[in-house]
């Protein structure tokens, strides 16, 4: 049995490839920790978890297995791999709200030209649509010019279009790209037979949309009959990025791992990802989903997927295999400070707001950002995702994501358990930092209110 005074980790992460690494990372840096995963059955595991003698515990699982409750009254002796409330950065139409809030109030940030103009799209019913689409007039004013521009000869206007956005939902479902309001009206006026937006079944919504939950939803809550579920029913509209920079004729976007620690401190993994569409670029075909969406997911079981074209390292786009340029590296690092920068303003927006985003003393999280680049260079941010997908690297670069959760432990965790642990030698804080790969964006102190209950 695990004695009750010993540092732990209790685990309960249901990917066995991401609970691999992570028990890899602490067993690295903290090689006398004791780590319980839940998963696994132990007649030991309430007397672990209820013990009353304090212990320094980390708890690292799925946003919905965490006792948040917990976690608020022992910020000393325990921590957890999730905050609580992260709506503010994690839902599309939130967060496209609070950055346009941070603008208005700060008209000199790089966020003036890094957000795609975005609107909120709220369709409770099918018969409400008409009413959702009058609160949007800049998407119905230019979709009508796009309409006459279709009928005018010779006409060489191009043609403003628009990708129409689940608020929640991740991995690329749900996601359409429409430059007509008789296109957007087919979307919401799909048989009720098939499987459209708007007729998610509760295994869809429990897949694609609980991670993302800031209040905890049980799956005996959502009904495959509730047509007035919020989370099914928000959409966000964001004006289409037409002119993205291409590789060998491919649209590609950017994914970015970034660690939030405590209350709060922001990290940029240096290894991002660059993920391309599987199709050469064709703005004339707004509807070809291979070659406007880029997100892996939608690719992997198609014949033509090829993991090495599809995935690469931000990094090796600056070299052939001639060892002439792709894209230039002075590029690559305009691009590389400007991630950084958006980062920065992006959190300087969102923790001001406590009830949309709340960094706890005692939580770590790492999210999942997405940027795209046009012809221009510049760097427009897509979204942010809460548990994001660690296996879309795939075997050949398997390794960043192994640097990814050992920086994690040893600039989260390693300092919290370092309070009582004297294995934390000087000789292997040089270990920690010689091997880390993440660059600090964002600090600051953030007072948290005091709270009586969790949500």
């Amino acid at each position: 049995m695990t004695e009750p005074n010993l540092p732990r980790a209790i685990l309960s992460i249901q990917d066995v490839y991401t609970r691999s690494l992570i028990i890899s990372a602490l067993t690295k840096y903290l090689p006398s920790i004791d780590i319980l995963s839940i998963n696994s059955p132990s007649t030991d595991t309430p007397n672990i978890i209820t013990s009353s003698r304090p212990s320094l515990t980390l708890y690292w699982q799925e946003y919905e297995d965490l006792d948040f409750s917990h976690l608020l009254v022992n910020p000393q002796t325990t921590l957890a791999n999730s905050y609580c409330i992260r709506k503010g950065l994690i839902r599309k139409a939130q967060l496209s709200q609070l950055l346009h809030k941070h603008v208005i109030k700060n008209p000199e940030s790089i966020l003036t030209r890094a957000v795609p103009e975005t609107w909120l799209f709220e369709v409770p019913h099918v018969e409400y649509l008409d009413e959702a689409l009058e609160d949007v007039f800049e998407v119905l004013r230019d979709c009508e010019a796009n309409q006459i521009s279709d009928s005018a000869e010779n006409n060489e206007r191009r043609k403003k279009n628009f990708i129409l956005k689940p608020n929640l939902v991740n991995k690329g479902a749900e996601v359409v790209i429409f430059e007509s309001v008789n296109q957007l009206r087919a979307i919401f006026e799909r048989d009720s037979s098939s499987s459209g937006p708007l007729e998610q079944t509760n295994n869809e919504v429990a897949a694609d949309s609980m991670e993302n939950f800031s209040d905890q939803v049980s799956n005996d809550e959502i009904s495959d009959e509730d047509e007035s579920m919020f989370h099914i029913r928000e959409w966000v509209i964001q004006r289409y990025i037409s002119n993205p920079r291409l590789i060998n004729d491919r649209k590609f976007h950017i994914r970015a791992y970034v660690l939030a620690i405590s209350n709060i401190k922001v990290y940029l993994h240096k290894d991002m990802l660059a993920l391309f569409a599987l199709k050469p670029y064709d703005p004339e075909n707004i509807h070809n989903t291979l070659s406007h969406l880029t997100n892996t997911c939608l690719q992997i079981n198609q014949a033509e997927y090829v993991e090495s074209e599809q995935v690469k390292l931000f990094w090796e786009l600056k070299e052939k295999a001639n060892g002439s340029s792709i894209i230039p590296v002075q590029d690559l690092n305009s691009i590389f400070d400007q991630i950084k920068d958006i980062l920065r303003e992006c959190f300087k927006a969102v923790v001001g707001e406590v009830t949309q985003f709340m960094p706890w003393e005692n939580a770590f999280e790492l999210f999942g950002f997405d940027f795209i680049v046009d012809e221009n260079n510049q760097v427009y941010i897509l979204e942010a995702n809460s548990f994001p997908d660690f296996k879309q690297t795939g075997s050949r670069l398997s390794y960043v994501i192994t640097k990814l959760f050992e920086g994690t432990v040893a600039l989260a965790v390693v300092p919290f358990f370092n309070r009582s642990l004297a294995i934390a030698t000087e000789e292997r804080n040089q270990d920690v930092n010689s091997e880390n790969r993440f660059v600090l964006v964002f600090e600051r102190n953030i007072r948290i209110p005091n709270n009586d209950s969790v949500k």
